[in-house]
């Protein structure tokens, strides 16, 4: 089971990564190209406006979950995650297997406590290896990705889809949902495989207090540090 997790590591990556999409997107959804009717497109620049208006700072647990392409449960996993704008994020699994991901805005570090391992990249470098447009560059968003608006099947959320211009991109579309009242309350994204990572967001707060070393990672004595 540990290899199997150690496996997912990168959907892991992109996936944390869509939440910053989210808040970048919100100035180019409004440009997006797309076939919906004209409510549903306000509908869903609304709830970007939403999400985004006085965002300075958001926390949550999750539930994260990857299927392979036949819908079976590869791994399910359980921790909390906090965004502070721009550029900061914390992203950490408790279970089954802990694992943490730091951004301080300058550097992403990676970091599994079972193998006593974490490994450091520039932020640019680390976004640079992966065909996500970086958090750091809002205005590129579109650069990268065709926009579009549709209801979740859930009928409670609007569903931004975001699909790769790359033909290089190792995932074919990224999914984040949102409710009417500007709530995150789902991410998504599919490999060029067919493995689907699906995250849920529960225990959400816009802007809370975090303690200041949220976003510093000092590896613990002993840490084996690799920098690709």
């Amino acid at each position: 089971m540990k290899a199997c997790f150690l496996s997912l590591r990168a959907g892991l990556l992109h996936a944390l990564l869509i939440l910053g999409l989210a808040v970048a997107a919100g100035a180019a959804v409004a440009a997006a190209d797309n076939g919906n009717s004209g409510d549903e497109v306000l509908d869903a620049r609304m709830a970007l406006d939403r999400f985004m208006d006085g965002l300075e700072s958001f926390s949550a647990d999750f539930t994260q979950t990857v299927r392979d392409d036949t819908g079976y449960t590869l791994q399910e996993s359980d921790g909390s995650m906090h965004l502070g704008l721009p550029n900061r994020l914390r992203w950490e699994v408790t279970e089954p297997f802990p694992q943490i991901i730091v951004s301080d805005g300058e550097s992403l570090w990676t970091y599994d406590p079972d193998l006593s391992q974490a490994t450091v990249r520039p932020l640019g470098d680390a976004f640079d290896v992966t065909p996500v447009a970086a958090i750091t560059q809002p205005e590129q968003v579109e650069d990268h990705f065709r926009l579009f608006m549709m209801p979740a099947p859930s009928g409670e959320a609007m569903r931004v889809i975001m699909m790769p211009r790359s033909d290089q991109a190792d995932f074919t579309g990224l999914e984040v949902d949102l409710t009417p009242e500007g709530h995150l309350v789902r991410m998504g994204f599919r490999d060029i495989f067919g493995q689907e990572t699906e995250i849920r967001f529960r225990n959400a707060e816009r802007n809370p207090d975090l303690a200041p070393g949220t976003f510093r990672f000092d590896p613990p004595a002993g840490t084996d540090i690799y920098r690709p």
